[in-house]
């Protein structure tokens, strides 16, 4: 009887380690089957890498203005013929052997819309250390909105301690000179992407904006280059409000004219 008692729960318990095992074998097939979870990253935005592909009547007019005493820059959107939310900058620029750079955004709910730039850096307990010979460089901006855009331009910071009475952008094809310029300690010259209003003509050149500290009065003398030959070409000036053309002396693709002092210039065929 006890060994029928024995065999009895012997059996039992076999038939609870099968079943056991029945399960495990199941719970291990299953976890197996079941697809691994692999956790959402968030994807990083590709910045546009291609430049000054939308036409320049599409484009934004903008300029750098020098503060008063030249260690801050203003970088500023004047104008926005394209819609954007905002702009991300990258404000290069060379300061003696080294390059620097600044870097942000800048939302476009009004315009003109601008941003205070430090040439230099500041601790956090406050001691600033500004740089020294700053040239100038590249400006990128990347406008994000319903249709995203890049731009890459240059721009050229003149520290005129010398008090020269010329100065030129950084790729030469815009020059002027005037006594004026002698009085102003710090000039900046900008290849905007766009212009500004409505132009009275087709544009071959680039945009050139001229900046200083204190308004400039009277007149220059500016040679600017071309894309095409400029016979029959003016040159454009912005005032901040409107558009004035003035005739000048071609040579090839330069034209050389006596025009007011403005903030955009730009050579046109009418």
């Amino acid at each position: 009887m006890q060994k029928k008692q024995m065999i009895i729960v012997g059996a039992v318990v076999g038939l609870i380690v099968l079943i056991l095992a029945g399960v495990g074998v199941y719970a291990f097939m299953k976890s197996r089957s079941k697809p691994e979870e692999t956790p959402q990253t968030a994807q990083k935005k590709k910045k546009i890498s291609t430049f000054n592909v939308i036409p320049v009547a599409e484009r934004p007019y903008i300029l750098i203005r020098p503060s008063e005493g030249g260690r801050n820059i203003f970088l500023v959107i004047e104008e926005l013929k394209k819609p954007a939310d905002a702009v991300e900058y990258e404000l290069e620029y060379q300061a003696g052997e080294l390059l620097q750079g600044a870097f942000g955004e800048l939302p476009l709910t009004s315009f003109p819309a601008s941003k205070d730039i430090l040439l230099g850096s500041c601790s956090a307990g406050g001691a600033c250390t500004y740089h020294q010979n700053v040239q100038g460089g590249t400006l990128v901006t990347r406008f994000s909105g319903t249709d995203e855009y890049a731009l890459k331009n240059d721009w050229r910071y003149i520290d005129n301690t010398a008090r020269e009475t010329t100065a030129a952008s950084k790729d030469a094809k815009f020059q002027i000179d005037s006594p004026e310029i002698a009085k102003q300690r710090v000039v900046i010259i900008t290849n905007s992407p766009g212009y500004p209003g409505t132009l009275p003509g087709t544009p071959i050149s680039d945009i050139y904006s001229l900046s200083t500290v204190s308004t400039l009065t009277g007149t220059l003398e500016v040679t600017m280059r071309a894309n095409e030959d400029a016979t029959a070409a003016k040159v454009a000036v912005w005032d901040g409000s409107t558009w004035k053309t003035v005739a000048g002396t071609a040579d090839d693709k330069s034209l050389t004219a006596e025009v007011p002092f403005g903030q955009a210039y730009v050579v046109i065929k009418e």
